[in-house]
């Protein structure tokens, strides 16, 4: 799982039926260095949200098989927005 901030929203002309109703959030995944500069993120991924998040909200994004798994049949997602993310506190280890 990681952490993504969501950038904005995706609308499609033409959907496979299994994904009636949803909403696809573009969204930047952290990398580790995303803490110490938040302008550094992984390239962009299309993320399906069934929670409401709205462009800037911090998600945990599940990928992979594991994004599949909240559906009672096989669906074709990627990667699945998990959670809203209220808070994040972070303290850097010290450097040697």
């Amino acid at each position: 799982m990681r952490i993504g901030t969501v950038i904005g929203r995706i609308t499609l002309s033409a959907r496979h039926p299994r994904l009636s109703g949803e909403r696809l959030m573009l969204t930047l995944p952290w990398t580790d260095k995303t803490f110490g500069d938040p302008a550094r993120f992984a390239p962009s991924i299309v993320v399906y949200d069934d929670l409401g998040a709205s462009p800037g909200q911090r998600i945990a994004i599940s990928e992979g098989r594991e994004a599949a798994c909240p559906f009672p049949e096989p669906t074709p997602v990627d990667a699945y927005c998990a959670a809203l993310i209220d808070n994040i506190f972070h303290q850097p280890t010290a450097q040697p």
